[in-house]
């Protein structure tokens, strides 16, 4: 069965289509015998309302498109909760689009928001976003967007990001105030700001002790962690760990067990989402960077520029 609108509506009760909607907004205009038959048709042949043409009249389509750049069971998901928390409770929708650390899919999504009339844009960049250029129809046609998490340095658009200079830093303390003398830091891409932001701040706290040694290695994702770790951990010995995210931190974990270094004689410690060190070793100390705060955060920042006048 096709889907019914209002206008098959009217024309089985022989009315005007006004007379139909207003009915079902329960208009003072409209007698309480009409708004009955309207209603009893409606639910006899399952009318649904079309919130798109709906909100398209109203210049709003109560639509957010969500852009991140990939699937990933760390740190995203908590995110997206926080978002949906927000855009529900006022009404909002959203949609999910991944660019699988492609700035050419990045671009496709943004146009893909931008031909859906979404209200507004939260979007977490790609690693290999270096400039702002493609967003330029969407600031011109001025679509609100507020970055989040994963950012370039700019100052065009909002954006919700964790404090990166602190962590970092309280991170290299806790391994200072554990007499760590020989530390391996596992830090994600190094082209992304964050990562730098959060090794030069690292480094720059450890460099304070010269009698500390710090190793440093990059990594896109777990398993490039531990294929690193399956080689450096056979030739050199450390005392202490960080790593700067649950997905190095997951790798990180891994080569440990793998190499059967216990945890007793060493320290972790790891900037974290902070749900997957629970499963791994209480004794990893963590720095908390809370998903579900940063999803709401910036669904916040995003509805007030979009609901201001």
């Amino acid at each position: 069965m096709k889907r019914v609108t209002i206008k098959d509506i009217a024309e089985m009760l022989n009315i005007s289509v006004s007379t139909v909607s207003r009915a079902l907004k329960d208009h003072p205009d409209i007698s309480n015998s009409v708004k009955l038959k309207v209603k009893e048709a409606a639910e006899t042949f399952n009318y649904i309302p079309n919130d798109f043409a709906i909100n398209f009249r109203k210049k709003s389509s109560k639509v957010i498109g969500l852009i991140i750049p990939e699937m990933s069971m760390f740190f995203i998901p908590s995110i997206i909760k926080g978002i949906s928390s927000v855009l529900h409770k006022e009404g909002y929708h959203f949609f999910v689009l991944s660019s699988e650390e492609s700035l050419d899919r990045e671009i496709e999504n943004i146009i893909t928001c931008i031909n859906s009339r979404v209200d507004g844009i939260l979007i977490s960049l790609t690693r290999y976003t270096k400039d702002l250029s493609h967003l330029q129809k969407a600031k011109d046609i001025e679509l609100p967007i507020v970055f989040f998490d994963k950012t370039i340095p700019q100052n065009h658009f909002d954006q919700i990001v964790f404090d990166n200079r602190l962590n970092a830093e309280k991170a290299a303390e806790k391994l200072i105030k554990s007499n760590c003398k020989k530390i391996l830091a596992v830090f994600g891409d190094e082209n992304l700001e964050i990562t730098q932001v959060r090794r030069d701040f690292f480094i720059r706290k450890l460099k304070e002790f010269q009698e500390i040694e710090c190793k440093v290695i990059y990594c896109e994702s777990a398993e490039s962690v531990k294929e690193k770790l399956n080689v450096i951990l056979d030739y050199e010995h450390f005392d202490g760990y960080f790593a700067m995210s649950d997905e190095t931190l997951a790798g990180l974990h891994s080569s440990l067990i793998k190499k059967r270094i216990s945890t007793s004689d060493t320290k972790v410690v790891a900037i974290t989402e902070g749900t997957l060190p629970k499963y791994l070793d209480e004794s990893y100390e963590c720095i908390i960077n809370d998903g579900y705060s940063m999803g709401t955060m910036a669904a916040v920042k995003l509805l007030k520029i979009i609901q201001e006048p």
